[in-house]
């Protein structure tokens, strides 16, 4: 008995270019120039979140305090911790 083909699977699979995305410049919007197939793609998360204007090249208040925090010796109390040993006994 045969089942029937999926036709995606057939599909070709177009091309994947490899692109650097320099994240220490500004990186023009991507409706900028649209005309364009070949100017810049959309950036991925990591890239948006790791380019300069999304901090403006200035740490944020909170980062400041968390940094003074740490140095005075507080705990810090994000979810890291309680997470690792929670994943620690489940593979147990």
């Amino acid at each position: 008995m045969s089942t029937p083909r999926d036709s995606l699977s057939d599909a070709p699979v177009p091309e994947r270019k490899e692109r650097r995305v320099d994240t220490t410049q500004s990186h023009p919007a991507p409706d900028a120039d649209s005309k364009n197939p070949d100017g810049p793609e959309p950036r991925l998360p990591h890239e948006r979140d790791q380019a300069v204007e999304m901090t403006g090249g200035e740490p944020s208040e909170e980062m400041q305090q968390a940094y003074k925090d740490v140095k005075r010796g507080l705990q810090d109390t994000d979810r890291g911790k309680p997470a690792h040993e929670a994943y620690q006994k489940q593979k147990r």
